[in-house]
């Protein structure tokens, strides 16, 4: 069992600590920089917007992300779902192919 550590990130002006499995730390440290940077990159097109809103604003902008990158991955599992047809399609012509040759 990974035992949990806490992880500190700033984020909008505040510190945020939280527990984390040391395996996973870097990875978090990572998630709150690039967060930061997001939230830094819309208090500078926006600076009289509040925390709040930043962090609102944010959120939007991510889970657009989130259903542009979910329906990028639906793409791609048609795609692989076509791809293993004409290889089923494929396999069944040769398969009938060297039953007639055989």
């Amino acid at each position: 069992m990974t035992e949990n550590t806490a992880v500190e990130l700033w984020l909008l002006d505040s510190v945020y600590k939280l527990g984390c499995p040391a395996n996973l730390q870097d990875e978090l440290r990572s998630a709150g920089d690039l967060l930061e940077q997001k939230f830094k990159g819309m208090r500078s097109a926006n600076p009289r917007m509040d925390n709040q809103k930043v962090a609102v604003m944010v959120s939007l902008q991510l889970m657009q992300e989130v259903i542009e990158m979910n329906k990028s991955l639906q793409q791609y599992s048609q795609c692989e779902n076509a791809l293993a047809d004409m290889v089923d399609a494929l396999d069944q012509q040769i398969t009938q192919i060297q039953a007639t040759n055989g």
